[in-house]
Protein backbone atom coordinates (compact mmCIF):
# COMPACT_ATOMS: atom_id res chain seq x y z
CA UNK A 1 0.00 0.00 0.00
CA UNK A 2 1.51 3.10 -0.86
CA UNK A 3 1.82 6.12 1.89
CA UNK A 4 0.99 9.06 1.78
CA UNK A 5 4.54 10.23 1.94
CA UNK A 6 4.81 8.26 -0.94
CA UNK A 7 2.00 9.17 -2.91
CA UNK A 8 2.93 13.20 -2.44
CA UNK A 9 6.54 12.40 -3.69
CA UNK A 10 5.11 10.94 -7.05
CA UNK A 11 2.79 13.48 -7.17
CA UNK A 12 5.50 16.36 -7.08
CA UNK A 13 6.69 15.32 -10.35
CA UNK A 14 5.11 14.44 -13.35
CA UNK A 15 4.25 11.20 -14.84
CA UNK A 16 5.70 11.91 -18.46
CA UNK A 17 9.20 12.55 -16.21
CA UNK A 18 9.57 9.93 -14.52
CA UNK A 19 8.69 7.43 -17.84
CA UNK A 20 11.14 9.11 -19.84
CA UNK A 21 13.79 8.98 -17.32
CA UNK A 22 13.20 5.60 -16.54
CA UNK A 23 13.25 5.24 -20.27
CA UNK A 24 16.69 6.93 -20.62
CA UNK A 25 18.19 5.18 -17.79
CA UNK A 26 17.09 1.66 -19.33
CA UNK A 27 18.82 2.66 -22.76
CA UNK A 28 22.04 3.51 -20.65
CA UNK A 29 21.82 0.12 -18.23
CA UNK A 30 20.41 -2.34 -20.69
CA UNK A 31 20.68 -1.21 -24.42
CA UNK A 32 24.25 0.40 -24.11
CA UNK A 33 25.34 -1.86 -21.29
CA UNK A 34 26.53 1.09 -19.13
CA UNK A 35 27.86 0.10 -15.69
CA UNK A 36 25.73 2.16 -12.91
CA UNK A 37 26.84 4.24 -11.27
CA UNK A 38 28.81 5.64 -14.16
CA UNK A 39 32.16 7.22 -14.43
CA UNK A 40 32.16 10.91 -16.54
CA UNK A 41 33.87 9.13 -19.12
CA UNK A 42 31.86 6.62 -19.28
CA UNK A 43 28.72 9.14 -19.59
CA UNK A 44 30.92 10.95 -22.41
CA UNK A 45 31.45 7.57 -24.67
CA UNK A 46 28.16 7.25 -24.34
CA UNK A 47 27.23 10.76 -25.51
CA UNK A 48 30.17 10.08 -28.26
CA UNK A 49 28.49 6.56 -29.24
CA UNK A 50 24.95 7.92 -29.82
CA UNK A 51 25.81 11.83 -30.73
CA UNK A 52 24.68 10.88 -34.99
CA UNK A 53 21.32 8.99 -33.84
CA UNK A 54 19.99 11.16 -31.05
CA UNK A 55 18.95 15.08 -30.96
CA UNK A 56 20.92 17.18 -28.85
CA UNK A 57 17.87 17.54 -26.77
CA UNK A 58 17.65 13.75 -26.05
CA UNK A 59 21.09 13.45 -24.97
CA UNK A 60 20.59 16.88 -22.70
CA UNK A 61 17.31 14.64 -21.19
CA UNK A 62 19.52 11.40 -20.79
CA UNK A 63 21.89 13.65 -18.75
CA UNK A 64 19.07 15.10 -16.53
CA UNK A 65 17.92 11.59 -16.22
CA UNK A 66 21.35 10.03 -15.16
CA UNK A 67 22.04 13.32 -12.81
CA UNK A 68 18.63 12.21 -11.09
CA UNK A 69 19.59 8.44 -10.74
CA UNK A 70 22.81 9.39 -9.05
CA UNK A 71 21.66 11.62 -6.91
CA UNK A 72 19.17 9.60 -5.49
CA UNK A 73 21.23 6.85 -5.06
CA UNK A 74 23.53 8.97 -3.17
CA UNK A 75 26.24 8.84 -5.81
CA UNK A 76 28.70 11.72 -6.90
CA UNK A 77 26.85 13.14 -10.29
CA UNK A 78 29.38 12.46 -13.40
CA UNK A 79 27.17 14.65 -15.89
CA UNK A 80 28.80 17.83 -14.43
CA UNK A 81 32.40 16.80 -15.14
CA UNK A 82 34.21 18.83 -17.46
CA UNK A 83 34.76 16.30 -19.94
CA UNK A 84 31.17 15.21 -20.33
CA UNK A 85 30.09 19.37 -21.03
CA UNK A 86 32.74 19.40 -23.67
CA UNK A 87 31.82 16.63 -25.40
CA UNK A 88 28.36 17.82 -25.33
CA UNK A 89 29.43 21.34 -26.28
CA UNK A 90 31.92 19.43 -29.47
CA UNK A 91 28.55 17.20 -30.38
CA UNK A 92 26.78 20.73 -30.88
CA UNK A 93 29.24 22.23 -32.87
CA UNK A 94 30.07 18.85 -35.22
CA UNK A 95 26.52 18.06 -35.61
CA UNK A 96 24.46 21.19 -35.55
CA UNK A 97 20.86 20.62 -35.51
CA UNK A 98 18.31 23.58 -36.93
CA UNK A 99 15.03 23.24 -34.49
CA UNK A 100 12.07 21.67 -36.01
CA UNK A 101 8.86 23.66 -36.05
CA UNK A 102 5.56 23.56 -37.04
CA UNK A 103 4.15 25.44 -39.45
CA UNK A 104 1.87 27.92 -37.98
CA UNK A 105 -2.04 27.76 -38.94
CA UNK A 106 -2.45 31.65 -40.48
CA UNK A 107 -5.62 33.06 -40.56
CA UNK A 108 -7.20 32.46 -44.03
CA UNK A 109 -6.13 28.24 -43.38
CA UNK A 110 -8.11 28.57 -40.28
CA UNK A 111 -11.30 30.28 -42.08
CA UNK A 112 -10.45 27.26 -44.65
CA UNK A 113 -10.79 24.59 -42.20
CA UNK A 114 -13.93 25.93 -40.43
CA UNK A 115 -15.89 27.00 -43.35
CA UNK A 116 -15.00 22.63 -44.65
CA UNK A 117 -16.31 21.64 -41.05
CA UNK A 118 -19.41 23.89 -41.24
CA UNK A 119 -20.23 21.92 -44.58
CA UNK A 120 -19.81 18.61 -43.36
CA UNK A 121 -21.34 19.39 -39.94
CA UNK A 122 -24.62 20.36 -42.21
CA UNK A 123 -24.10 17.07 -44.53
CA UNK A 124 -23.59 14.76 -41.77
CA UNK A 125 -26.79 16.15 -40.11
CA UNK A 126 -29.13 15.94 -43.52
CA UNK A 127 -27.80 12.25 -43.54
CA UNK A 128 -28.61 11.52 -40.27
CA UNK A 129 -24.61 10.26 -39.21
CA UNK A 130 -24.77 11.40 -35.84
CA UNK A 131 -21.43 10.18 -35.61
CA UNK A 132 -19.70 12.25 -38.06
CA UNK A 133 -21.97 15.27 -36.85
CA UNK A 134 -20.38 14.92 -33.03
CA UNK A 135 -16.87 14.72 -34.93
CA UNK A 136 -17.07 17.36 -36.91
CA UNK A 137 -18.74 19.49 -34.36
CA UNK A 138 -16.16 18.43 -31.80
CA UNK A 139 -13.04 19.16 -34.25
CA UNK A 140 -14.84 22.82 -34.91
CA UNK A 141 -14.24 23.63 -31.29
CA UNK A 142 -10.97 22.39 -30.92
CA UNK A 143 -9.64 24.14 -33.54
CA UNK A 144 -11.46 27.07 -32.83
CA UNK A 145 -10.68 26.84 -29.36
CA UNK A 146 -6.91 26.07 -29.85
CA UNK A 147 -6.29 28.90 -32.02
CA UNK A 148 -7.52 32.15 -30.04
CA UNK A 149 -6.71 31.11 -26.96
CA UNK A 150 -3.39 29.61 -28.01
CA UNK A 151 -3.61 26.22 -25.84
CA UNK A 152 -0.90 23.51 -25.72
CA UNK A 153 -2.05 20.23 -26.77
CA UNK A 154 -1.57 18.98 -23.27
CA UNK A 155 -3.76 21.88 -22.07
CA UNK A 156 -6.20 21.18 -24.86
CA UNK A 157 -7.26 17.60 -23.78
CA UNK A 158 -7.04 18.58 -19.76
CA UNK A 159 -9.52 21.12 -20.43
CA UNK A 160 -13.11 20.31 -17.86
CA UNK A 161 -16.42 21.27 -17.85
CA UNK A 162 -17.03 22.06 -14.60
CA UNK A 163 -13.97 24.35 -14.62
CA UNK A 164 -15.41 26.36 -17.62
CA UNK A 165 -17.59 29.49 -17.44
CA UNK A 166 -19.31 30.97 -20.19
CA UNK A 167 -21.22 34.53 -21.16
CA UNK A 168 -23.02 34.36 -24.07
CA UNK A 169 -21.91 37.19 -26.06
CA UNK A 170 -18.82 38.24 -23.74
CA UNK A 171 -16.39 35.50 -23.21
CA UNK A 172 -15.65 32.13 -21.48
CA UNK A 173 -13.04 32.14 -18.76
CA UNK A 174 -11.60 28.67 -17.90
CA UNK A 175 -9.66 27.05 -15.20
CA UNK A 176 -6.71 24.73 -15.83
CA UNK A 177 -5.49 22.87 -12.54
CA UNK A 178 -1.46 22.53 -14.14
CA UNK A 179 -0.30 23.20 -17.46
CA UNK A 180 3.61 22.47 -18.84
CA UNK A 181 4.91 25.71 -17.23
CA UNK A 182 2.64 25.84 -13.86
CA UNK A 183 5.47 24.33 -11.69
CA UNK A 184 3.82 24.68 -8.38
CA UNK A 185 0.35 23.26 -9.48
CA UNK A 186 -0.97 26.80 -8.76
CA UNK A 187 -3.43 26.19 -11.66
CA UNK A 188 -4.14 29.56 -13.83
CA UNK A 189 -7.22 31.25 -15.41
CA UNK A 190 -7.32 31.41 -18.78
CA UNK A 191 -9.92 33.80 -20.61
CA UNK A 192 -11.04 33.99 -24.20
CA UNK A 193 -13.53 36.57 -25.89
CA UNK A 194 -16.87 36.19 -28.27
CA UNK A 195 -15.99 36.71 -31.73
CA UNK A 196 -18.27 37.68 -34.51
CA UNK A 197 -16.63 35.32 -36.66
CA UNK A 198 -15.05 32.18 -36.21
CA UNK A 199 -15.94 32.46 -32.67
CA UNK A 200 -14.25 29.45 -30.53
CA UNK A 201 -17.25 30.20 -27.35
CA UNK A 202 -20.16 29.51 -29.97
CA UNK A 203 -18.27 26.33 -31.30
CA UNK A 204 -17.71 24.94 -27.54
CA UNK A 205 -21.13 25.84 -26.39
CA UNK A 206 -22.79 23.52 -30.16
CA UNK A 207 -20.31 20.74 -29.20
CA UNK A 208 -21.40 20.46 -25.49
CA UNK A 209 -25.11 20.95 -26.33
CA UNK A 210 -24.46 18.27 -29.50
CA UNK A 211 -23.18 15.78 -27.09
CA UNK A 212 -25.13 16.48 -23.72
CA UNK A 213 -21.64 16.75 -21.82
CA UNK A 214 -22.54 18.28 -17.96
CA UNK A 215 -18.82 17.23 -16.65
CA UNK A 216 -15.59 15.46 -17.27
CA UNK A 217 -13.31 16.29 -20.11
CA UNK A 218 -14.04 18.67 -22.88
CA UNK A 219 -13.19 17.19 -25.76
CA UNK A 220 -13.40 13.48 -25.84
CA UNK A 221 -13.22 10.52 -27.90
CA UNK A 222 -15.80 9.52 -30.37
CA UNK A 223 -16.23 5.72 -31.76
CA UNK A 224 -17.44 4.66 -35.32
CA UNK A 225 -20.87 4.27 -33.87
CA UNK A 226 -21.46 7.33 -32.16
CA UNK A 227 -20.70 7.01 -28.65
CA UNK A 228 -18.91 9.48 -26.87
CA UNK A 229 -16.23 7.94 -24.53
CA UNK A 230 -15.85 9.29 -20.74
CA UNK A 231 -11.91 9.96 -21.30
CA UNK A 232 -10.23 12.72 -23.27
CA UNK A 233 -8.71 12.81 -26.11
CA UNK A 234 -5.11 11.53 -25.92
CA UNK A 235 -2.40 14.33 -26.42
CA UNK A 236 -0.64 12.29 -29.09
CA UNK A 237 -3.93 11.51 -30.86
CA UNK A 238 -4.11 15.07 -31.96
CA UNK A 239 -1.40 15.50 -34.58
CA UNK A 240 -2.85 12.77 -36.43
CA UNK A 241 -6.25 14.25 -36.41
CA UNK A 242 -5.45 17.50 -37.29
CA UNK A 243 -3.19 16.42 -40.10
CA UNK A 244 -6.08 14.66 -41.46
CA UNK A 245 -8.73 17.35 -40.64
CA UNK A 246 -6.31 19.71 -42.90
CA UNK A 247 -6.12 17.64 -45.77
CA UNK A 248 -9.73 16.87 -45.84
CA UNK A 249 -10.23 20.33 -46.12
CA UNK A 250 -7.40 21.56 -48.65
CA UNK A 251 -4.22 22.28 -47.07
CA UNK A 252 -0.94 21.64 -49.20
CA UNK A 253 2.00 20.06 -46.90
CA UNK A 254 -0.04 19.09 -43.78
CA UNK A 255 3.00 17.07 -42.74
CA UNK A 256 4.60 20.24 -41.75
CA UNK A 257 1.35 20.72 -39.50
CA UNK A 258 1.28 19.60 -35.46
CA UNK A 259 -0.83 20.68 -32.64
CA UNK A 260 1.45 23.44 -32.43
CA UNK A 261 0.40 25.27 -35.48
CA UNK A 262 -2.67 26.49 -34.07
CA UNK A 263 -0.41 28.01 -31.03
CA UNK A 264 1.93 29.55 -33.82
CA UNK A 265 -0.85 30.87 -35.59
CA UNK A 266 -2.43 32.65 -33.22
CA UNK A 267 0.88 34.16 -32.01
CA UNK A 268 1.61 35.16 -35.87
CA UNK A 269 -2.13 37.01 -35.98
CA UNK A 270 -1.49 38.73 -32.55
CA UNK A 271 1.71 40.26 -33.59
CA UNK A 272 0.63 41.27 -37.20
CA UNK A 273 -2.43 42.83 -35.22
CA UNK A 274 -0.51 45.13 -32.99
CA UNK A 275 -0.25 43.12 -30.07
CA UNK A 276 2.52 44.15 -27.42
CA UNK A 277 4.90 41.16 -26.66
CA UNK A 278 4.19 41.87 -23.27
CA UNK A 279 0.89 41.65 -23.64
CA UNK A 280 0.77 38.42 -25.64
CA UNK A 281 3.17 36.29 -23.59
CA UNK A 282 0.85 37.22 -20.81
CA UNK A 283 -2.48 35.92 -22.40
CA UNK A 284 -0.62 32.95 -24.59
CA UNK A 285 1.41 31.99 -20.90
CA UNK A 286 4.97 32.28 -21.68
CA UNK A 287 7.08 33.00 -18.63
CA UNK A 288 10.27 34.53 -20.61
CA UNK A 289 10.91 36.31 -24.00
CA UNK A 290 12.63 33.34 -25.18
CA UNK A 291 9.79 31.47 -25.46
CA UNK A 292 7.64 33.85 -27.10
CA UNK A 293 10.33 34.53 -29.78
CA UNK A 294 10.42 30.76 -30.48
CA UNK A 295 7.12 30.88 -31.65
CA UNK A 296 7.36 34.70 -33.72
CA UNK A 297 8.16 34.72 -37.42
CA UNK A 298 10.52 37.56 -37.99
CA UNK A 299 8.71 40.25 -40.06
CA UNK A 300 9.23 40.35 -43.92
CA UNK A 301 7.06 43.36 -44.37
CA UNK A 302 8.53 45.95 -46.02
CA UNK A 303 12.19 44.11 -46.01
CA UNK A 304 13.23 45.49 -49.52
CA UNK A 305 12.21 49.19 -49.00
CA UNK A 306 14.30 49.02 -45.57
CA UNK A 307 17.91 48.07 -47.47
CA UNK A 308 17.20 50.36 -50.15
CA UNK A 309 16.49 53.05 -47.57
CA UNK A 310 19.88 52.53 -46.54
CA UNK A 311 21.65 52.89 -49.85
CA UNK A 312 23.33 56.05 -50.94
CA UNK A 313 21.24 57.57 -53.64
CA UNK A 314 22.61 57.51 -57.23
CA UNK A 315 25.34 59.97 -57.74
CA UNK A 316 25.47 60.77 -54.04
CA UNK A 317 29.24 61.38 -52.72
CA UNK A 318 30.67 59.12 -50.55
CA UNK A 319 32.92 60.55 -48.63
CA UNK A 320 35.82 58.03 -47.02
CA UNK A 321 37.72 57.99 -44.11
CA UNK A 322 41.27 57.62 -44.26
CA UNK A 323 42.66 54.83 -42.76
CA UNK A 324 44.78 54.76 -39.73
CA UNK A 325 48.50 55.14 -39.91
CA UNK A 326 50.41 52.56 -37.98
CA UNK A 327 51.79 54.61 -35.27
CA UNK A 328 48.04 55.59 -34.46
CA UNK A 329 47.33 52.21 -34.43
CA UNK A 330 49.85 51.44 -31.87
CA UNK A 331 49.38 54.70 -29.43
CA UNK A 332 45.69 53.16 -29.42
CA UNK A 333 46.62 49.85 -28.29
CA UNK A 334 49.14 51.05 -25.53
CA UNK A 335 46.68 53.27 -23.95
CA UNK A 336 43.94 51.21 -24.37
CA UNK A 337 43.72 47.71 -22.23
CA UNK A 338 41.90 44.77 -23.26
CA UNK A 339 38.31 44.53 -21.29
CA UNK A 340 36.74 41.50 -20.76
CA UNK A 341 32.76 41.63 -21.95
CA UNK A 342 30.10 40.97 -19.02
CA UNK A 343 26.49 40.81 -18.55
CA UNK A 344 24.56 41.98 -15.86
CA UNK A 345 22.16 39.30 -14.54
CA UNK A 346 19.85 39.80 -11.73
CA UNK A 347 18.94 36.40 -10.11
CA UNK A 348 15.72 35.69 -8.04
CA UNK A 349 15.39 32.35 -6.13
CA UNK A 350 13.09 31.04 -3.41
CA UNK A 351 14.04 27.40 -2.15
CA UNK A 352 10.85 25.54 0.23
CA UNK A 353 11.39 22.07 1.70
CA UNK A 354 10.55 19.17 -0.07
CA UNK A 355 8.23 17.99 2.62
CA UNK A 356 8.28 18.18 5.83
CA UNK A 357 10.96 15.80 6.50
CA UNK A 358 13.44 17.68 4.63
CA UNK A 359 15.87 19.22 7.09
CA UNK A 360 18.60 20.69 4.21
CA UNK A 361 17.01 24.07 3.46
CA UNK A 362 18.99 26.63 5.57
CA UNK A 363 22.38 24.36 3.93
CA UNK A 364 20.72 24.33 0.17
CA UNK A 365 20.51 28.27 0.35
CA UNK A 366 23.91 29.00 1.40
CA UNK A 367 25.69 26.15 -1.04
CA UNK A 368 23.85 27.66 -3.57
CA UNK A 369 25.25 31.10 -2.53
CA UNK A 370 29.07 29.32 -2.11
CA UNK A 371 29.43 27.21 -5.23
CA UNK A 372 27.04 29.01 -7.30
CA UNK A 373 27.22 32.58 -6.87
CA UNK A 374 30.05 33.76 -5.61
CA UNK A 375 32.03 32.81 -8.67
CA UNK A 376 30.32 35.58 -9.83
CA UNK A 377 30.81 38.60 -7.51
CA UNK A 378 27.93 38.20 -6.40
CA UNK A 379 25.47 40.57 -5.04
CA UNK A 380 22.79 40.38 -2.69
CA UNK A 381 20.31 42.84 -3.17
CA UNK A 382 17.89 41.94 -0.33
CA UNK A 383 18.27 40.52 3.15
CA UNK A 384 16.16 37.42 2.68
CA UNK A 385 18.74 35.98 0.51
CA UNK A 386 16.26 36.05 -3.20
CA UNK A 387 17.53 38.34 -4.77
CA UNK A 388 20.96 38.41 -6.39
CA UNK A 389 23.22 40.46 -9.10
CA UNK A 390 25.92 38.73 -10.77
CA UNK A 391 28.75 39.43 -13.42
CA UNK A 392 29.04 37.22 -15.79
CA UNK A 393 31.93 36.59 -18.56
CA UNK A 394 30.33 37.16 -21.83
CA UNK A 395 32.43 36.66 -24.54
CA UNK A 396 29.37 35.42 -27.20
CA UNK A 397 25.84 35.15 -26.61
CA UNK A 398 26.32 31.39 -27.54
CA UNK A 399 29.09 31.36 -24.23
CA UNK A 400 26.70 33.65 -21.81
CA UNK A 401 23.81 31.13 -22.86
CA UNK A 402 25.83 27.79 -22.05
CA UNK A 403 27.27 29.57 -18.56
CA UNK A 404 23.56 30.67 -17.87
CA UNK A 405 22.18 27.03 -17.87
CA UNK A 406 25.10 25.49 -16.42
CA UNK A 407 24.51 28.17 -13.69
CA UNK A 408 21.03 26.64 -13.76
CA UNK A 409 21.61 23.03 -13.48
CA UNK A 410 24.27 23.33 -10.65
CA UNK A 411 21.57 25.38 -8.85
CA UNK A 412 19.07 22.79 -9.23
CA UNK A 413 21.24 19.71 -8.20
CA UNK A 414 22.39 21.69 -4.58
CA UNK A 415 18.17 22.29 -4.33
CA UNK A 416 17.77 18.58 -4.93
CA UNK A 417 20.74 17.15 -2.80
CA UNK A 418 19.35 18.73 -0.02
CA UNK A 419 15.54 17.88 -0.55
CA UNK A 420 14.50 20.87 -1.39
CA UNK A 421 12.46 22.44 -4.03
CA UNK A 422 13.73 25.97 -6.02
CA UNK A 423 12.43 28.66 -8.37
CA UNK A 424 14.83 30.45 -9.97
CA UNK A 425 14.73 33.30 -12.59
CA UNK A 426 17.75 34.84 -14.50
CA UNK A 427 17.07 38.20 -16.37
CA UNK A 428 19.55 40.07 -18.19
CA UNK A 429 19.41 43.90 -18.21
CA UNK A 430 21.17 44.79 -21.05
CA UNK A 431 18.92 42.42 -23.68
CA UNK A 432 15.76 41.78 -21.36
CA UNK A 433 16.53 37.92 -21.96
CA UNK A 434 14.93 35.37 -19.20
CA UNK A 435 15.60 31.85 -18.12
CA UNK A 436 13.91 29.60 -15.56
Amino acid sequence: MVSNLDQYLNAAERENTRRSYASAIQHFEVEWQGLLPATSESVARYLADHATSLSNNTLRQRLAALSRWHGDQGFADPTKAEIVRQVLRGIRAVHPAMEKRARPLVLDQLQQVDSWLQRAIAVAQSRGDRSSSLRHTRDRSLVLLGFWRGFRSDELVRLKLENIQISAGEGMTCYLERSKTDTNYAGREFKCPALSRLCPLTALTDWVALAELHTGPVFRKIDRWGHIGDTSLGVNSLIPMLRSLFTAAGLASVQEYSSHSLRRGFAGWARASGWDIKELMEYVGWKDIKSAMRYLESSQTGLQARFEQGLAAPGREVTLQPEPSVSSVLMEEEITLPVEPMAILRVKISLSRFSKLSRGLARGHRLIEKTCFERYAMQRLDAQGKEYELSVPCPSREELEESIYALLDDMYRVADANQCVLEATIHELASGGYWS
